[in-house]
């Protein structure tokens, strides 16, 4: 986990207790140091439910009553969350604990926002603060690459087949096109569940566009952005903004997706993010959809 997970990033150090459970903690902020971002692999091995304890994190009692990857997954949200939070200057001595909202979804103190996410070996945080956190909005989400059958399974349900072709021509394989599309979708869901206040499935946004950037260094990552539309009426009623940018960096593990508002994308997009060639867009192909 060498290079920063988004251009626009830049590494801070890291420090904090150590814990067996996890390993390769980094930190990261944007050059305002108003945007956070934390990320760490957790080890299901070395994890024991002490650790809450020693982290001084709260272990709710449902979480307690999981399976152990399930309480090791909610403490390295968790723990990546409460080192953004001291990062931020803004609490002192100690961060207050997250609590966690009507949808599930943590619930952030005041003066920032954020979103939590993890999959089978890696967790991520990212943090908006003062005054960023007043007026925009974030959502995080990773997700390992599918297996062909999974992404057989769910495709239809997650993406239609003109989605699925700009990704294609785009050079993503068909198994990659629906893994990152679900990542995306799934990012948009938690930078704005706040504003909708219900849940809605992924055929509530369509994507629209497409952009990959030239490679940078030795970082063996394929990165860009994705536009993503609200179609769901109801739901652009309730959201900030109707249009998104998903920025995406893919791994040979794994995919990462960040959503936020377009005030945070316009901060970014000017920072040199040299694109391979023309975004892949949606004008002029027929919606497959609708045929």
């Amino acid at each position: 986990m060498s290079c920063p997970p988004f251009r626009f990033l830049s590494e801070l150090p890291a420090s904090g207790v150590q814990v067996s459970c996890f390993s390769e903690i980094q930190l990261f902020c944007d050059n305002s140091q108003q945007l956070l971002l934390a990320r760490c692999r957790f080890l299901q091995a070395a994890f024991r439910q002490a650790d809450y304890a020693g982290l001084m994190i709260e272990l709710p009692s449902d979480i307690a009553g999981a399976v152990p990857k399930r309480q090791l997954e909610y403490l390295a949200g968790r723990y990546l969350s409460r080192l953004l939070l001291q990062q931020s200057g803004l609490f002192q001595p100690l961060p207050p604990q997250l609590g966690v909202s009507l949808m599930r979804a943590p619930a952030w103190p005041l003066a920032v926002t954020g979103s939590i996410t993890h999959h089978q070996s890696h967790a991520c945080t990212v943090l908006l603060t003062r005054p960023l956190a007043a007026d925009n909005f974030i959502g995080v989400d990773t997700e390992l690459w599918l297996s062909p059958q999974q992404a057989h399974d769910i495709a239809t349900s997650i993406h239609n087949p003109a989605e699925q072709d700009m990704l294609l021509r785009a050079g993503f394989t068909a198994v990659q096109a629906t893994t990152l599309l679900f990542s995306a979708k799934e990012a948009l869901f938690k930078a704005i569940c706040p504003f909708v206040g219900e849940y809605f499935g992924f055929d509530a946004a369509e994507l629209k566009a497409c952009s990959q950037f030239a490679a940078v260094g030795s970082c063996s990552t394929e990165d860009g952005w994705l536009e993503l539309q609200l179609t769901s009426e109801w739901v652009a009623a309730r959201s900030p903004q109707r249009t998104f940018r998903c920025w995406f960096r893919c791994s040979q593990l794994d995919v990462l997706t960040l959503v936020c508002s377009d005030a945070l994308t316009a901060r970014w997009q000017n920072r040199g993010l040299s694109e391979v060639a023309a975004p892949v867009r949606m004008s002029g192909l027929h919606n497959l959809s609708e045929l």
